[in-house]
């Protein structure tokens, strides 16, 4: 099954936010690499594709470990996060 959830991303070097289907069952890292490329291509350029990004959950603060899934990690259709 490839259920996917629906999530606002936060983007602070942009000052932007984006509202973003992502796939429920890849890991946290998986996701990470694609949400970059997106909002790459999104932003027409402006947001650099570089390493070390993470994603934090912007209500509770917490940074999600890369090796979890997002249903293990609990991001649910609805959450807030911030692409760091």
């Amino acid at each position: 099954m490839n259920s996917k959830v629906l999530v606002e991303v936060y983007v602070p070097e942009l000052d932007l936010k984006y509202n973003l289907f992502i796939p429920a069952s890849k890991k946290i890292g998986n996701v990470i690499i694609n949400l970059v490329k997106a909002i790459h291509e999104l932003s027409q350029g402006a947001y650099q594709m570089k390493y070390n990004h993470a994603l934090m959950n912007s209500d509770t603060c917490q940074i999600y470990d890369v090796n979890l899934n997002l249903k293990d990690a609990g991001i649910l259709n609805g959450c807030r996060l911030i692409l760091i």
